[in-house]
């Protein structure tokens, strides 16, 4: 798919947009390093906007900078997935229990739709579509929380995650024990059940995380193993 060359007004804001899109979905792989020319020409515009929505996105620690002109898509660790595994479980908890005290039907009803929607996309095999649809989900359900701060914050972490979402391919996510996690987050929304609301939002996280922490740990075995074979040689 081609992209389409983005319009002249707020160029900055737009490449930033357009970068963490596609880092979510995971267009770009761990160690990858990005072109800053490249992703200009993709988008139709200068390097200019590109190169301050990289440096944002720098800050943010979605990227990292390797050297004076390079910049790449961090590679994580076990641990360090872990640990945003651990935040997003708190942080992530606390906005579903806030939104579950500010729902209205019509945003019940909104997700619904929305949940509908990646289940056929999921029943469809269309993994990019469902993993879409999920963020759309979860991010909305975030955003009626009320709190920006907090939900600047879980985008953030989820940029870091979604380099990794293609891990999903060879260790996929389990089935549900009994229905999928959201029917219970939809539960404590429309019945402004807060803990429900909460448990739900944890009970994803944790089943969407172990796969791909799974993913990372064979990495770092691997890579171990190949380091101690390299010693052994020389």
């Amino acid at each position: 798919m081609q992209d389409e060359p983005l319009a002249r007004e707020s160029l900055n804001a737009q490449a930033y947009s357009r970068l963490c899109r596609d880092l979510k979905a995971g267009r770009y792989e761990p160690g990858e390093k990005l072109k800053l020319r490249q992703i200009a020409e993709a988008m139709g515009i200068s390097p200019t906007p590109v190169r301050e929505a990289l440096a944002r996105l720098i800050s943010e620690q979605a990227l990292e900078q390797t050297g004076h002109h390079s910049v790449r898509v961090p590679l994580m660790t076990p641990e360090r997935f872990a640990e945003v595994r651990d935040l997003r479980l708190m942080l992530e908890g606390e906005a579903a229990a806030r939104a579950a005290e500010r729902a209205t039907p019509d945003d019940v009803k909104r997700l619904e739709a929305v949940h509908e929607h990646m289940a056929v996309a999921r029943d469809a095999g269309d993994a990019a579509a469902s993993r879409l649809d999920s963020e759309v989900f979860h991010m909305e359900v975030y955003a009626l929380a009320g709190r920006p701060v907090l939900l600047r914050i879980i985008e953030g972490l989820w940029l870091q995650c979604g380099p990794l979402m293609n891990a999903l391919q060879t260790h996929p996510i389990g089935k549900p024990r009994k229905q999928h996690p959201h029917q219970a987050v939809l539960r404590g929304l429309r019945r402004n059940d807060a803990a429900m609301a909460r448990q739900g939002i944890e009970e994803e996280v944790q089943r969407t995380a172990a796969p791909i922490l799974a993913y990372l740990a064979e990495r770092a075995a691997a890579s171990t193993e190949i380091a101690a074979k390299a010693r052994v040689v020389a």
